[in-house]
C-alpha cells in the first residue's frame, strides 16, 4: 500500500469514528472539503502542516494517520 491510500484509509478511519463528515473535517481542519476529500482517496499529496492539521483536528498524533 502506497503512503498516500494508507494516510487516507486512516483519515476515514478516525473521521468515521467520530461520526463526523467530511465537511465537519475540513471545516476543523481549514481545509476546502474537495481537497480532504482528495486525501481520503490517496489522490492528494499532503504537506507535513496539512498531515498535522488534520491529526490535531482529530485529537490525535500525526504519526497515528501513517500507521
Amino acid at each position: 500500500m502506497d503512503w498516500r491510500a494508507r494516510l487516507g484509509k486512516n483519515v476515514l478511519k478516525y473521521r468515521t469514528a467520530r461520526a463526523w463528515s467530511q465537511q465537519v473535517l475540513a471545516g476543523e481542519a481549514d481545509l476546502s472539503l474537495r481537497y480532504l476529500a482528495g486525501v481520503e482517496r490517496g489522490e492528494e499529496n499532503p504537506s507535513l502542516d496539512t498531515i498535522v492539521s488534520i491529526a490535531v483536528a482529530l485529537s490525535i498524533q500525526p504519526s497515528q494517520l501513517l500507521e
